[in-house]
């Protein structure tokens, strides 16, 4: 049987909604579906009763949930040590701005302080990031906003000022027709919006910097940038600031357990935060 069946399942019974367990297990309801489905016929019992507004465990999914539990944990601990056993790794977790802000020279000095060590990167949402980070799954987590944990530590490894910015030729007039929208968080929006309440609409919309900076760069337009972001555009575009948003800065966290259970990692960590000093 497939432990990510007993994952559902717990998840299921927690939320009691087929819906947010597929939401927090980033499936499709019918896959949470299906996996109920093939667990309460290899248990050969019902373990839900399905309402319309109301899902409740059965007095055999009472029983099965503490097993399940139990197990999934142990699994887990065993797949740890397992891996620590057979090799040094380090899985590195991101958003999506923040693998490209901070990724590429994060996993070169791994691979060159650290030879013998297995390297894993995902990009992850925000959400999945503190999910494994928490479960231990992700070792060093990388995101452009703050986690809230007290399990969690978290520093800033990168700080740039954000501002306006025209690319290519043109005036200092705004035009939505021209705007790139990143999402820096909603502290750069409200103020941008204050600002340029016109820019409420955007040509493009995208949580990508290297996407909305290959666009720039064809297409030209505006678009809030951090100051380092302007130094990959090509040397002969034209490229002006229009205003900076005062007090609005775009950061870079690195986000590790504050318990670090395995040898050799804080050593990796330390490493990692020694070669981002935030400026």
């Amino acid at each position: 049987m497939d432990i990510r069946f007993l994952t559902t399942f717990i998840e299921v019974a927690k939320t009691r909604h087929f819906g947010k367990a597929a939401e927090n297990l980033y499936l499709t309801q019918s896959a949470v579906s299906a996996r109920i489905k093939l667990l309460e016929e290899y248990f050969h019992t019902t373990l839900f009763i399905r309402q319309r507004n109301s899902i409740q465990l059965t007095q055999s999914g009472e029983k099965l949930l503490p097993y399940a539990r139990q197990l999934c944990s142990t699994l887990n601990e065993a797949k740890q040590e397992l891996q620590i056993q057979s090799s040094e790794y380090v899985v590195c977790g991101a958003t999506q701005l923040a693998s490209e802000l901070m990724l590429p020279t994060t996993l070169s000095h791994l691979h060159n302080t650290f030879p013998d060590w297995s390297v894993k990167a995902e990009v992850l949402s925000l959400d999945g990031l503190s999910r494994q980070l928490h479960e231990r799954v992700t070792d060093l987590a990388f995101s452009t906003e703050p986690l809230k944990s007290e399990e969690v530590k978290s520093e800033v490894l990168l700080e740039n000022q954000l501002g306006l910015y025209r690319i290519g030729e043109g005036s200092n007039v705004v035009d939505a027709a021209e705007f790139v929208a990143i999402d820096w968080g909603s502290k750069a929006r409200d103020l941008l919006l204050t600002l340029y309440p016109q820019l409420r609409d955007a040509k493009l919309r995208t949580n990508s910097l290297n996407l909305a900076l290959n666009n720039l760069q064809y297409e030209g337009g505006v678009a809030v940038l951090p100051e380092g972001a302007v130094n990959q555009l090509d040397p002969t575009i034209a490229i002006s600031l229009i205003q900076p948003l005062e007090g609005i800065t775009m950061k870079v966290y690195l986000h590790t357990m504050k318990q670090v259970r395995r040898v050799g990692l804080e050593a990796l960590i330390t490493s990692v935060s020694a070669i981002h000093p935030a400026k």
